[in-house]
């Protein structure tokens, strides 16, 4: 080869418009994918948070049983605060305890079984009665008392009760009197907690 490099390969860059159409087809993709990871990230968070709900109802239930006493789920404006109390607002935030005394509200030396920090902002939660749960030794779920306990929970977003197929993109968490829960994102089971809950924006 010689030294003044005449016999080198000439180096090739993209020409102007190869680098326009894979910007194009670059904006197209990212057009296509952005909506969808929306989605995805809105689903994932409400199935998050009913989950979440579900679990801690069957957590209530179960330590009802084992402990043979009363455990409440209750809604939390500030479950993680050193001394909590039940808001009987919505399930944006909960704390799960013992009832020693039947008064459906946390006292001190009444154990903590867990405490749920605040959901996203983006989720809403609509719920009936005063959003608040009791178990009873037997693993049922208590009749009204000092407060009447909730039976339908809802969870949405801005999307609304936005329809995929035969299902909501909206939650439903359901407590049966016999203590059995369940989440649903039928649109029959939806429809159903909505109109006791009361329905999403």
């Amino acid at each position: 080869m010689a030294e003044d490099g005449t016999n080198m390969k000439p180096q090739r860059g993209f020409t102007l418009t190869e680098l326009m159409v894979t910007l194009a087809v670059a904006g197209v993709l990212a057009g296509v994918a952005v909506p969808n990871l929306r989605s995805f990230i809105q689903n994932s968070r409400l199935s998050s948070a009913s989950n979440d709900l579900l679990r801690s109802f069957n957590l209530a239930r179960t330590e009802a049983i084992k402990r043979q006493a009363n455990v409440v789920v209750c809604a939390s404006a500030l479950p993680m605060a050193a001394i909590p109390a039940c808001s009987y607002g919505p399930f944006n935030g909960w704390i799960v305890f013992q009832d020693n005394n039947l008064s459906w509200q946390w006292e001190n030396g009444e154990p903590i079984f867990e405490r749920h920090e605040l959901l996203d902002p983006s989720v809403t939660v609509n719920k009936d009665n005063n959003g608040i749960e009791m178990y009873l030794a037997t693993g049922f779920a208590s009749p009204a008392g000092i407060k009447t306990p909730t039976r339908n929970i809802v969870l949405c977003d801005s999307r609304g009760n936005q329809m995929v197929g035969t299902n909501s993109v909206e939650r439903a968490v359901l407590i049966a009197a016999s203590g059995r829960t369940r989440v649903s994102a039928t649109s029959a089971d939806v429809s159903t907690a909505a109109a006791a809950a009361g329905a999403c924006p």
